[in-house]
């Protein structure tokens, strides 16, 4: 069962600051909530075919998934795609496009649509509930971001 969702918010930085801060893997836990660890899985500059694994800890234990790039378009896109096969939900497979966009001085509308699908029943029954606490998980990330960058 394929689910969408969108937010989005405002952030006093410059999108060039924002898209920066986004592809530091080893900066994440100066504003990342609940991450344990971002493991780096390929060589070189971030870009179109990184991947890593990114390590949270949820509901008291530790959750991982493997994330891979699959559009970069510094400062205006990220795209990441995500298959569940290779984490913790074991299933399903989860797509993420952040869109920066310079709004006012030196300031930044950011932009997450998602795609999530998920397959069973579980899915088909809790759908409208995991697309909720997707977009809410989010929202959280993206507040964080923006207290972060402000606060610099």
């Amino acid at each position: 069962m394929a689910l969408s969702f969108r937010t989005e918010t405002t952030i006093g930085a410059p999108p060039e600051e924002v898209m920066a801060a986004m592809a530091d893997l080893d900066g994440w836990s100066a504003w990342m909530q609940g991450l344990v660890r971002a493991e780096k899985l390929t060589d070189g500059p971030f870009g179109i075919g990184t991947r890593w694994r990114e390590v949270r800890r949820m509901f008291g234990t530790e959750a991982a998934e493997v994330f891979e790039v699959t559009t970069y378009d510094p400062p205006r896109q990220l795209g990441l795609f995500v298959d569940g096969s290779q984490g913790a939900s074991g299933k399903g497979e989860y797509r993420f496009v952040y869109t920066l966009e310079p709004v006012g001085e030196g300031s930044t509308r950011l932009e997450l649509s998602g795609d999530i699908d998920m397959p069973g029943l579980a899915a088909r029954l809790f759908g409208f509930a995991f697309k909720s606490m997707f977009r809410k998980g989010c929202e959280r990330d993206l507040n964080a971001l923006a207290a972060y960058l402000e606060r610099r």
